[in-house]
């Protein structure tokens, strides 16, 4: 006889059973990971809401002790709350967080204890926030899961704590021990200070302790500002550095260097010395209470003022305007002097002029070439020329172009003369010079 072969209906069943379990352990995946994937969402809520509560404390620390519920004392007035419009900490679409409106997942609802000690500028404000215990609906019944409220501390946690790398991005890190959960209640415990013992946030009070480098890396230039800051206080005994590192060596006992260009809009005033190693451009005024050494020149647009100016090389010379100045020689196209000349030596004339010929003004003092002196007198340069005996006075009249003078002596003799333009002769001679005043 000829064998058949086939399925039993006990086979079937087997199959059918392995298919089910299967099934129903991937329901059972799907569902876990959803829970997980919910847990998380409101781990950041969470981290949301305390965030809120930190950055409240820091600008309030006078607020009193006491209990708050929900999230509502954090809003704006437009949904219940006792701030102003864009003055809140949290949004209106926040959940309230409330017993009658709690977080939808988890079925959360918050209380925040704050506590007060101290006087300011020492006041400390803590707040302890407290959820309800974490439960979801299973079976049309409400069971309390710790195990999603550890998921969603952990979030909360990691959400508070974030590593920056330059080269990379954010990455989350569970460094935060502000956030924990309990595993027998499910309950999961949030705690806010303007304490910054042990704050990993950069703070606004004043209360804050870093142990690691500040650093911006958006590439927009007003996100990597510092405003309102009245003091960069140095305590490290070390140079503080701004700018990107030019390579130029400090000098010695630098405090500051500043590795770029830089413009101060409003006054700067040095209460030490100012060094200047290479040029020094000012458009205004320069007041200085002290020496200004420069090791090269000093332009000014306008008036220098000192009480007194050092030759750099030789300091034996100098400029002293309001007392005596000592220098090794004086160049100038113009000297005035509203009292008297001296000189310890000659006076050396070198302005070069011919008798008879025009000048102005009277007054001027010159020389021929051959260097007899001449004045200006009455527009005309005439000699310096003195008597033999003198003293004497001249006085005559004129003859077509020969003025005819006569030289009164002391002893009484009188002589006539005669004035060319250029010199005096006697009236016989004709070549004989008489050396007198006109």
């Amino acid at each position: 006889m000829k064998k058949i072969k086939g399925v039993t209906l006990l086979e079937l069943m087997l199959v059918a059973g392995i298919i089910a379990i299967g099934t129903l352990m991937s329901l059972w995946n799907k569902q876990a990971d959803l829970e997980q994937q919910q847990s998380r969402q409101v781990g950041l809520i969470l981290s949301q809401y305390n965030n809120a509560v930190r950055n409240y404390l820091a600008k309030h620390s006078d607020t009193p002790s006491g209990i708050k519920i929900g999230s509502t004392w954090l809003k704006n007035t437009n949904c219940g709350g006792p701030f102003a419009p864009n003055a809140e900490y949290l949004q209106c679409s926040f959940p309230d967080a409330s017993t009658a409106s709690p977080i939808k997942f988890g079925q959360l609802s918050l209380t925040t204890v704050i506590q007060a000690t101290g006087t300011s500028p020492n006041r400390r404000v803590s707040a302890t926030t407290t959820t309800t215990p974490f439960k979801i609906l299973k079976n049309r019944d409400l069971q309390v899961r710790s195990d999603l409220s550890g998921i969603a501390a952990m979030t909360a946690a990691a959400g508070s704590g974030i590593n920056y790398d330059q080269n990379a991005a954010a990455t989350a890190v569970t460094s935060d021990a502000s956030y924990s959960s309990n595993p027998i209640t499910a309950q999961i415990t949030m705690v806010a200070s303007n304490s910054a013992d042990n704050d990993i946030w950069l703070r606004t009070d004043g209360g804050n302790q870093m142990h690691a480098p500040l650093r911006f890396d958006s590439a927009i230039d007003g996100n990597r500002e510092i405003i309102g800051v009245s003091r960069i206080q140095n305590l490290s005994a070390q140079i503080l550095h701004l700018g990107s590192p030019s390579g130029v060596a400090a000098a010695s006992g630098a405090g500051l260097i500043v590795d770029t260009d830089s413009e101060i809009i409003g006054n700067l005033r040095i209460i030490k010395e100012l060094k200047v190693d290479n040029g020094a451009s000012v458009t205004g005024s320069v007041s200085a209470t002290a020496n200004v050494v420069a090791q090269q020149n000093v332009v000014a647009g306008q008036a220098s003022s000192a009480q007194i100016f050092y030759d750099a090389n030789n300091s034996s010379y100098y400029v002293d305007p309001d007392k005596v100045s000592n220098l090794n020689s004086l160049a100038a196209n113009y000297i005035s002097s509203k009292g008297r000349l001296r000189t310890e030596e000659y006076l050396e004339l070198g302005g070069v002029a011919t008798p008879g010929k025009g000048c102005s003004p009277n007054g001027l003092l010159g020389r021929t070439p051959d260097g007899k002196p001449l004045s200006c007198e009455s527009g005309t340069w005439r000699r310096l020329e003195g008597g033999l005996d003198g003293p004497y006075q001249v006085s005559g009249t004129y003859l077509g172009n020969w003025k005819l003078c006569t030289l009164n002596y002391t002893s009484g003799n009188s002589k006539q003369v005669y004035y060319d333009g250029s010199q005096w002769i006697w009236k016989g001679s004709g070549t004989q010079l008489v050396y007198c005043y006109k």
